[in-house]
């Protein structure tokens, strides 16, 4: 099996998809995916876990219209790293037991049958926190609330331009789960038994 993980910035995806390897001994990829595509294209990591599956408005609006102006700044090899990352997510597929964090790996992975995809999400005050927490910060809502904004426009951006989809949408996902609600164990386990169900239905 194949379990795609989609996050919004700041809920606990990355940590969900840790824990379910753990659990399950699958083999886990983050950026992981990062580090092979930038082998292949022979650039800079950074560039591509920066551009990988991230676009601003602005870059959105150029790449569509088919214009993008060298004096606004250089421009990102978006479709060459897209490629890159398609074929490696797809390698990384076909070699079965794994979880796959981002990068619009459900909709590059759509139509197969081993595969289940999670979108993790949760209400920006938990957002907030969690990453409070993470900085080891009081304080500064306004501007994390601005940068979980941000970041999550640019993945929307991205998603948008890829798949001609919406990212986030439910029927783009086989199961969505809310870690304002759930603990990031609790929806590991729930995956779990989202798996065992689907196995015991395809069984049948």
């Amino acid at each position: 099996m194949v379990i795609t993980i989609s996050r919004e910035t700041g809920s606990g995806g990355h940590t969900i998809g840790k824990l379910l390897a753990e659990k399950l001994g699958y083999a886990f990829y983050d950026k992981e995916i990062v580090a092979s595509a930038a082998g292949e294209m022979g650039i800079d990591e950074k560039l591509i876990l920066e551009n990988g599956e991230n676009m601003s408005d602005q870059d959105y609006i150029d790449m569509k219209s088919g214009f993008i102006p060298h004096c606004r700044k250089p421009e990102v090899p978006y479709e060459e790293i897209r490629e890159a990352q398609d074929r490696v997510i797809r390698s990384i597929a076909d070699k079965g037991n794994c979880i796959i964090v981002g990068r619009g790996a459900d909709f590059i992975l759509r139509g197969r049958s081993d595969v289940i995809n999670v979108f993790i999400h949760a209400d920006m005050e938990h957002r907030v926190r969690r990453v409070q927490r993470h900085e080891g910060v009081t304080g500064q809502e306004e501007r994390i609330r601005r940068e979980l904004e941000r970041k999550d426009r640019s993945r929307t951006m991205y998603y948008r331009y890829f798949t001609e989809e919406e990212w986030g949408r439910a029927e783009n996902y086989t199961i969505a789960l809310d870690t304002g609600v759930f603990t990031k164990t609790q929806c590991a386990e729930l995956i779990i038994r989202a798996l065992e169900l689907r196995a015991k239905t395809k069984s049948v």
